[in-house]
Formats: C-alpha cells, sequence, structure tokens
C-alpha cells in the first residue's frame, strides 16, 4: 500500500527480448513475486519464467470480450481487483507503459496508486528500422483508430506511423482512409516485430498495402511525409498565396488591395452560382476554388496590414456558427426550419444590438437581392401583403405611374425603381426568386439572339444591313429553336 491506496507498479517490458528490460524493472518485479502481463506473447516472456517468476496472463480477456475496449477495461478490473486484495500488485506491458498502451490509461483514470517504470517503447525500435530521426516530425496513431475513422491523417508533411496494424482486413480499411490523403504510388515501410531478432523492414507502395496476408500484432506501417509540390491542401494555398504577394511574387498579385479585388469576388460569386445553376459540379469546385483564393487574398492583405489575418477569420466564423446554432451546440430545443430562422434573427439582433429589423442587410448586394432581403425582413414583423394575389394591384398602380412619368419625362428613374421593387415582392409572393429569373430571361435573348447572327450569316448577310420588320422576322425565328 502506498498512503491508503493500493499499489499498481506498472513495468515496461521493451519490444524485444528481456535485454531490453531495465534493472529497475526486474528488482521490482522479483520483489513483487507476482507479475499480471496484458500478454504471453511476447519476446520477453521466456526469460521470465527462466527466472522463476510467478506470470498470470491476461489473454482470455481478448477471448472473452467482444471487443478490445471491453477486453481492456475487464483486465483493468482484474489487475485492481487483486491489488485491493494484496495491497500491491505489479503489472507488466510490451513496450513503454505510455506508448500504445489503452490500459494503463484506464488504470490511472481508476482509485489505486500507479507507478509508471519506464521502458524502451516500439516506438523507438520502429524508428531505428526505418532510420529516421522522430525531430524530424513524426505523428504518432493507433491503426484500428484509424481504420474506424476516429482519427485522420491531419497533415502529410509530418510522417506517419500506424502502429498495431495485425490483419490484412484493418491495413485494407487504413488502406482505403490513406489513399484520400496519398497517392497510390506513395512508398510505405512495413516493419514487423521491430527491436526482435526476427524484425523485418519491407517497402512498397500504398495500393501494394493489402495485397497480401503481411501482418501480424507486432506490424507497424511507417507512412512517409509528402513533397511539398504533392499537397494540395489549405495551408499550401496559404503559403502560395503568401509567396504571390512577397518580393519574388507575382507583379499583379503584389499590387492588389481589398478595394481593387472587391469586384473579382463578386463575379467568382456570380460564376459559383452559375455552376450551380447548370448543375456542373466539377465546374462548381473550380469555381469555389476561385472564391476561396478571394477569401485568403484578403486575409493575406489583412496579415500585411496588421489588421486580421486568417486565422481571425476561421475564429470568428466558427464562434458565430456555434452560437447560432443553439439547437445543434447547446441546450435549446427547435424543431423546425421557420424556428431556426426566427432564433438566427433574433441571436443576431443580439449581437449587434440593432436598432432597426433591416441592419445587417448589405447595401453592395445585387439590386434584386437586396430588394429581396429588405421585403423579407419586413414581412418578418407583418408589414406585408396579406395574400399573394394582394400585390397585383400595386403592380398595376406602379405601371400606370411609370407610364405617367415616361409621358411627362419627369422621376422616370425612380418610378422605374418603384415598379422594379413590387416586381420583386411579386417574385417574393409566388416564391420565385428575381435574380434567377431574370438571369434565365437575359440567357435566353443571349441565346435567340446568337440564333439570329448564326441565321444572318447563313443568308450572307449582316444584321446592321437589316431594317427593324427583318430583324424581328429573323428574331421570331430564333425563337422556334427555343
Amino acid at each position: 500500500m502506498k498512503g491508503d491506496r493500493p499499489l499498481v507498479h506498472v513495468v515496461g517490458l521493451g519490444p524485444g527480448d528481456a535485454g531490453l528490460i531495465t534493472l529497475e524493472s526486474w528488482k521490482i518485479m522479483e520483489d513483487c513475486g507476482e507479475v499480471l502481463l496484458r500478454t504471453e506473447r511476447h519476446p520477453g516472456v521466456e526469460e521470465l519464467r527462466r527466472r522463476g517468476m510467478r506470470l498470470v496472463f491476461l489473454d482470455r480477456f481478448y477471448e472473452e470480450a467482444e471487443t478490445l475496449e471491453e477486453a481492456y477495461r475487464g483486465m483493468v478490473e482484474e489487475i485492481v481487483r487483486r491489488a485491493k486484495e494484496q495491497g500491491m500488485t505489479c503489472y507488466g506491458v510490451p513496450g513503454h507503459p505510455l506508448v500504445a498502451e489503452r490500459t494503463v490509461q484506464l488504470l490511472l483514470e481508476r482509485d489505486v496508486e500507479v507507478l509508471l517504470h519506464n521502458a524502451v517503447s516500439f516506438f523507438d525500435a520502429v524508428i531505428a528500422a526505418i532510420r529516421r530521426d522522430a525531430l524530424e516530425g513524426t505523428l504518432l496513431l493507433d491503426g484500428e483508430r484509424l481504420a474506424s475513422g476516429e482519427v485522420r491523417v491531419t497533415d502529410p508533411r509530418v510522417g506517419v506511423m500506424l502502429a498495431q496494424v495485425d490483419t490484412r482486413l484493418k491495413a485494407s480499411e487504413i488502406k482505403t482512409f490513406l489513399l484520400e490523403v496519398y497517392p497510390p504510388s506513395h512508398p510505405l515501410q512495413v516493419v514487423k516485430a521491430a527491436g526482435t531478432p526476427e524484425e523485418t523492414l519491407e517497402t512498397l507502395t500504398l495500393e501494394e498495402l493489402d495485397r497480401a496476408d503481411r501482418f501480424d500484432h507486432l506490424t507497424t506501417v511507417w507512412v512517409p511525409p509528402l513533397p511539398e509540390a504533392e499537397i494540395s491542401d489549405f495551408r499550401r494555398l496559404l503559403d502560395i498565396v503568401a509567396k504571390l504577394r512577397g518580393p519574388e511574387g507575382c507583379p499583379w498579385d503584389r499590387k492588389q488591395t481589398h478595394e481593387s479585388l472587391a469586384r473579382h469576388m463578386v463575379e467568382e460569386a456570380h460564376e459559383a452560382v452559375d455552376a450551380i445553376r447548370h448543375g456542373d459540379w466539377d465546374h462548381l469546385a473550380e469555381e469555389l476554388g476561385d472564391l476561396l483564393l478571394q477569401v485568403v487574398l484578403h486575409a493575406q492583405l489583412g496579415a500585411e496590414e496588421g489588421t486580421f489575418e486568417i486565422g481571425d477569420v476561421l475564429r470568428c466564423i466558427v464562434e458565430k456558427l456555434v452560437r447560432r446554432h443553439p439547437h445543434v451546440f447547446g441546450e435549446v430545443d427547435l424543431r423546425t426550419a421557420e424556428e431556426v430562422v426566427s432564433r438566427w434573427e433574433k441571436i443576431k439582433a443580439e449581437e449587434r444590438g440593432e436598432p432597426s429589423l433591416l441592419e445587417g442587410i448589405s447595401e453592395g448586394l445585387p439590386s434584386l437581392v437586396y430588394a429581396y432581403k429588405l421585403q423579407t425582413r419586413a414581412a418578418r414583423v407583418g408589414f406585408d401583403w396579406r395574400t399573394k394575389e394582394d400585390v397585383l394591384p400595386k403592380l398595376r398602380e406602379e405601371l400606370e405611374e411609370v407610364e405617367e412619368a415616361l409621358l411627362k419625362g419627369d422621376e422616370v428613374e425612380e418610378e422605374l425603381g418603384d415598379l422594379l421593387f413590387t416586381l420583386v415582392n411579386v417574385c417574393r409572393h409566388f416564391r420565385v426568386d428575381p435574380e434567377l429569373a431574370l438571369r434565365r430571361s437575359a440567357r435566353k435573348f443571349a441565346r435567340r439572339f446568337r440564333e439570329m447572327e448564326s441565321r444572318s450569316r447563313e443568308k450572307g448577310i449582316s444584321l446592321e444591313d437589316l431594317d427593324l420588320e427583318e430583324l424581328d422576322c429573323l428574331w421570331e425565328g430564333s425563337k422556334e429553336e427555343g
């Protein structure tokens, strides 16, 4: 006992034969007399037996449990039970107690005193086998957790060591996830029994990983980092934009400002929307990349000016999404889309202390969208036509005022604006997006006009040489094509 709690000595047995066990650990095990071992499948077990130690193997939990987690928890229950009965016990694990050892993590959560006795880990042995300095960057992952999708490879610039790849099936599942990051031809190294006389090292490609049954409980897969030129991720984009803006970068990119880039942001957004309308998903991916470039360019400008940087952009949107979705990330219960929108607007008003319901609607929006949003926002407090049919008389009224203004030659712009605003209201009530409707009509006009040009060329004439009646005839003919 140590204090009032039972004591558990956790001894690391190293990854290989008994020669890797420290003198301190030998003494601890000899003094304890009885040693619980997570598994009998360890190269140092025979030497422990030869020295006359009383060994208790916990492998039966692997056979009795349905999952590994259940097996590990069963082992810990047994260790704690014996420690409480005897006041002290010794528990031996392969490798280092704190490297890929779930049972030790569970044991540290229990009401027992745990003393850890360090050892060489399988990590040390694998690093030696592949002859790599760990300080070059190494991510150590459990192959089981990668295969199940619990974890992901976050940065291909860092080498990844996958421990406990013990079956061909698990290797196949791991391969599927790795192919999301690495090309099929990416070289890997498979290390078996690292640190033992039976150690082997095999080099192969990612696509070959699961083509042979080369795995057991002592198998580790090493995934080298990708060359920077082969990486296409957000960090690479940031680095490229920073270089374009740098002293040796592109003259055009270097001269840009927030103001000069503003129109490009709008253009790229429209092109992305156009790809959506056409259902051209490959093109949409390209256009979203162009739109993302605009975001990164503005963030780079902000970083250079010391006003903000990409981290601020990401922090703001993450905080906003969490804050405005209390029904997802909090305890608010919202069941319909309408309730969500209402709550969203309320939260926005609270954030900004808005004196007006219309605050936050940007005047920089395209005019049709701006009008649509103003009307929609006002309708939320009941300032709206009762039915969609009620807006039609207003449309006729505005049309009459336009006709009168045109005859007088006075206030034409204002009256046309009122007519357009009312048309947007008609669209809203009849669930038509005015921007989409006008764009569709504009595309139809462009298509028919090009057909007119084509027909005139076939006849060997120019549109400029035709009178209005002839042009109208061509136009009517082009409508037959749609």
